[in-house]
């Protein structure tokens, strides 16, 4: 939607070591002590923005625009994790997000968390 904008809102990140292959973009989980792993069929913790010398910038709160799979989200509070792909999907063992924009074409979904 022109004119608006919600990045930087309520924006968090943290530093963690990396487990196994992890690239910019893909959702992340915990895999052990101060670090995350590739979120795969599970709840996320946030959104990987950068992977260097085995360490990840995690945004693990604020406004994340996500690829999505399955049904589209309804905007509104929805539960989500993580699918097979890494990408978004409603499930009721997710965490709790509220959808602020859905995008069918590009199977994209703008959350805050």
């Amino acid at each position: 939607m022109k004119g608006v904008s919600l990045q930087g809102y309520n924006s968090k990140y943290v530093t963690m070591l990396v487990k196994g292959e992890l690239k910019a973009g893909d959702l992340v989980a915990m895999g052990g002590n101060n670090t995350v792993e590739k979120a795969v069929n599970k709840r996320f913790v946030g959104v990987a923005h950068a992977i260097r010398d085995g360490y990840a910038l995690v945004q693990t709160g604020g406004f994340a625009v996500l690829g999505y799979s399955g049904n589209a989200p309804a905007v509104g509070f929805a539960k989500m994790q993580a699918d097979a792909n890494a990408d978004a999907v409603l499930n009721e063992g997710g965490g709790e997000v509220l959808v602020t924009e859905v995008d069918t074409v590009n199977k994209s979904v703008g959350i805050l968390f």
